[in-house]
């Protein structure tokens, strides 16, 4: 399958009123990023930026002290990242442009995922024995790990499929882990690290369909947290496909925490997806 070129041109980070924003047309969404002062008349504003920019909704992680202020101007809870913010709780708040965006995308069978994850009582535990060897990616997979983000991926919310972007990316705050078997790529996984709040996103996971059921993806994220445990890191997290039973099972064996959904939050596989949110603590405080 080939992957779809999605509008990535006009992404970019604003400031309005002194609180930084990302404009996200490719996922037709804003994020509010970081806001020493906010108040009403600048979440007003920044609603009616978000409405001429024709986007679908407004998303934010917010600390508990602010919810007030989001929720009286029209936000609402989707869920919490527990140690988000160097041990505190972020709160995942959204506003709804678009009254559609705001409907779940395929709630039964996406609750039916869930309660199976829930009721799963397996622990990971780590494979000594395998064909594979996971190791650090660099900047010399990359032509392989887009042929692998291509043929999973019909679309996806960042721009997994350009080398440029892989190559900034790894070189910054993103840290790619790999299995590799026969000399072959088969499966990735990344963690996007938030050195300022010690949390980070285990996220950009794939795997070719002929070597699912392996147990290759959990291994591969056991292998992030150790690293990222070495680092500091207090808290992981990871935003999945809630149609997707495999991540979700995988992120719950690994002894993820469930915290909420977010609704047609990003433009995946060729559509708009609601997105399970996991969480996990590495370090104590």
């Amino acid at each position: 399958m080939n992957a779809v070129q999605t509008n990535q041109h006009k992404n970019c980070y604003i400031t309005i009123k002194g609180v930084n924003i990302y404009l996200d047309h490719t996922n037709e969404r804003l994020k509010i990023l970081d806001y020493p002062c906010i108040s009403d008349n600048i979440i007003r504003e920044i609603i009616d930026f978000a409405k001429d920019e024709g986007l679908g909704k407004i998303i934010s992680n917010c600390r508990i002290k602010l919810l007030k202020l989001f929720n009286s101007n029209g936000f609402v809870i989707e869920g919490i990242i527990n140690g988000f913010f160097q041990g505190e709780d972020a709160y995942c708040i959204s506003y709804y442009i678009d009254p559609q965006r705001q409907v779940f995308s395929q709630k039964e069978e996406e609750d039916s995922i869930l309660y199976q994850c829930l009721s799963d009582t397996k622990i990971f535990s780590l494979q000594k024995k395998h064909k594979y060897t996971i190791r650090r990616a660099n900047v010399r997979d990359i032509p392989e790990m887009i042929k692998l983000f291509s043929t999973v991926f019909e679309s996806y919310p960042s721009p997994v499929f350009s080398m440029e972007y892989l190559k900034k990316i790894m070189s910054e705050h993103v840290l790619f882990k790999l299995a590799e078997e026969n000399g072959e790529i088969i499966s990735i996984a990344s963690a996007d690290m938030d050195k300022l709040n010690l949390n980070a996103e285990i996220t950009d996971c794939a795997t070719y369909p002929e070597h699912r059921g392996r147990g290759i993806l959990p291994s591969l994220i056991y292998s992030l947290e150790a690293d990222l445990k070495e680092k500091g890191f207090r808290t992981a997290y990871s935003l999945s496909r809630a149609v997707n039973l495999g991540i979700n099972k995988a992120l719950s064996r690994l002894e993820y925490k469930y915290g909420g959904r977010l609704i047609n939050n990003c433009h995946i596989c060729g559509g708009y997806e609601d997105m399970n949110i996991w969480v996990k603590k590495l370090n104590e405080d």
